[in-house]
């Protein structure tokens, strides 16, 4: 009986684990995708990306950029990106955390050829 309790656990525990890599590429895609669409927001719009400084620790937001303004902008709605902010802020981290390559190549491959066709359209 004991090996059946140990099995029943064991299934449960991968459960578990599958349910939370769900939620964390869950997270992680959204994170990602709003970050492209402000990237290709400012492409756009020709705007500059960086500010005089670019830093989520900084109180003095009239001087960060457009990305970061960005950002945060849409963290006031986005309950994702508002945590995915926080936690940097907290941490004090001057660069922030990103998922791996495992996630970023598919990404970066769509974004790039999205920002190609919007340069060539010009």
């Amino acid at each position: 009986m004991s090996s059946h309790c140990n099995f029943t656990s064991i299934k449960h525990l991968i459960k578990g684990c599958r349910l939370s890599l769900h939620k964390e590429r869950k997270k992680w895609r959204a994170i990602i995708r709003i970050i492209i669409d402000v990237i290709l927001f400012l492409s756009k719009q020709n705007l500059y990306f960086r500010g005089h400084r670019e830093s989520c620790e900084s109180s003095d937001s009239k001087k960060q950029g457009h990305f970061l303004e960005s950002m945060k902008l849409i963290a006031k709605y986005n309950h994702v990106m508002n945590e995915y902010l926080s936690d940097i802020q907290v941490s004090k981290k001057t660069h922030a955390n990103v998922p791996s390559s495992y996630y970023t190549k598919p990404v970066n491959l769509t974004s790039g050829k999205k920002v190609k066709n919007l340069i060539l359209k010009k």
